[in-house]
């Protein structure tokens, strides 16, 4: 998992992405989103024609998805700097990991950003997106709050539950490998 200052540069700056998910260093991934314009193909009728100049519509997900990230950036912002002044969306993340550490929310941040890194990479279509595994039960804190990518080359999952604490990482567990096996077999036995 990157740090969370890696996190917010492939944002806001380049998209270098981390062992597993290499970025090719173009533009942030915010900035792409802004760009992104998927047009959708406008039907035909009897012959007609779409006015010459007029554009299908765009897909409203990027248009949602960073217009909410911006505006969750800026509050978060603004709550680590205990403040009632907003500053741009691109200064506020590039300054939440200093206020996460002088607040002592470095692992509630990170995990923030992280959900928005991985969100703004399943919108650009550089990763598959998550499913939740229904009935299966985490393993650290006993709770059905387990999502999952299953990508041919890396499985993998992880408990959403913020509350959840892993011994060995201080994070909501993540599970792969042989970790994963047990995590699928829990889900096999069911509860009790």
């Amino acid at each position: 998992m990157q740090t969370l200052d890696a996190l917010v540069a492939d944002l806001v700056d380049r998209w270098t992405g981390d062992e597993d998910h290499p970025g090719d260093r173009g533009p942030g991934l915010m900035e792409r989103l802004d760009r992104l314009a998927i047009r959708t193909a406008q039907p035909r009728q009897a012959g007609g024609g779409a006015t010459p100049g007029s554009r299908p519509p765009a897909s409203l997900d990027p248009i949602h998805w960073s217009t909410s990230i911006k505006a969750q950036a800026r509050i978060l912002d603004m709550q680590l700097r205990a403040s009632s002044h907003m500053q741009r969306w691109d200064r506020a993340l590039k300054a939440l990991p200093a206020g996460a550490e002088a607040t002592g929310r470095v692992r509630e941040v990170a995990s923030t950003v992280g959900t928005w890194h991985s969100t703004v990479r399943t919108v650009l279509g550089l990763q598959a997106p998550s499913r939740e595994m229904r009935g299966v039960v985490c393993l650290v804190c006993g709770q059905r709050t387990i999502h999952c990518r299953p990508d041919d080359d890396r499985p993998r999952a992880w408990c959403v539950n913020p509350g959840c604490e892993d011994e060995e990482t201080g994070r909501p567990a993540r599970y792969s490998g042989s970790r994963l096996y047990l995590l699928t077999r829990n889900a096999a036995e069911g509860p009790g």
